[in-house]
């Protein structure tokens, strides 16, 4: 087994195990990232890039629809194209990633290992039971990743997580949303402005980081369906 004795080592290698390297760098110290996945970072892969793109495309879906209010008619042979709007969110998305990936693999190599990380030690760690690291200080930079409740493991196969939603081949014809937080509210918002049909479940009457009842209640007056269908839902 392989050892190594660095200043800081990061656990996780995506947008905040990134930007501690780099002050670990600035700092005139040693830093070691740990990764044991694909490098991209999550805002990348599955999160605010893909997002936005998918996002971007129901604004232009959305701003055709109400041409009419300026007294632009832009005519009955508009058309949303599902699996050319996932192809360009996807293929830009991964054009986005490979930037990110280069950026990874131009450090030094003795900055990059892969490999799952476990302490074996306040300040020590085993990498894949090939390297054991110490380190002065250790830096847990791992992120989080989607969880199922539960109750929809017996309903897994039609179960999505937001991870998911970018490699849809096509727009969905409908789609419950489970929580109404900001992952939530972007993706229903989204989808529903592409056409589908959205109905989005909460626990409780939250929408988003709103915690105003009348803000709330105004809110869903002026919002439109899917915010209507929100505050209306049974609980889960």
């Amino acid at each position: 087994m392989k050892t190594r004795n660095v200043d800081v080592a990061i656990i996780g290698a995506g947008s905040a195990g990134m930007n501690a390297r780099r002050e670990v760098e600035k700092a005139g110290l040693e830093p070691l990232m740990i990764e044991s996945g694909h490098y991209g970072t999550t805002c990348a892969r599955v999160g605010c890039m893909p997002s936005k793109l998918l996002i971007a495309a129901s604004d232009i879906a959305h701003e055709i629809k109400g041409a009419t209010r300026f007294g632009i008619e832009p005519g009955n042979d508009v058309k949303i194209n599902g699996p050319a709007v996932f192809e360009r969110v996807r293929r830009e998305r991964d054009r986005f990633v490979s930037f990110v990936i280069e950026d990874i693999e131009a450090l030094p190599e003795q900055q990059r290992l892969e490999g799952t990380a476990r302490f074996t030690g306040p300040t020590s760690l085993i990498v894949d039971d090939h390297t054991e690291v110490k380190a002065n200080s250790i830096v847990i930079a791992t992120g989080s990743s989607p969880v199922i409740p539960p109750p929809f493991n017996t309903l897994r196969e039609h179960v999505l997580v937001n991870d998911d939603i970018f490699e849809l081949e096509d727009i969905p014809a409908s789609i419950a949303v489970i929580g109404t937080g900001i992952i939530g509210l972007e993706l229903g918002q989204a989808l529903n402005r592409l056409g589908t049909n959205v109905t989005l479940f909460n626990p409780g009457n939250s929408v988003g980081p709103l915690s105003d009842p009348e803000v709330e209640s105004r809110l869903s007056a002026c919002c439109g369906d899917c915010f209507n269908k929100s505050l209306a839902a049974e609980k889960v």
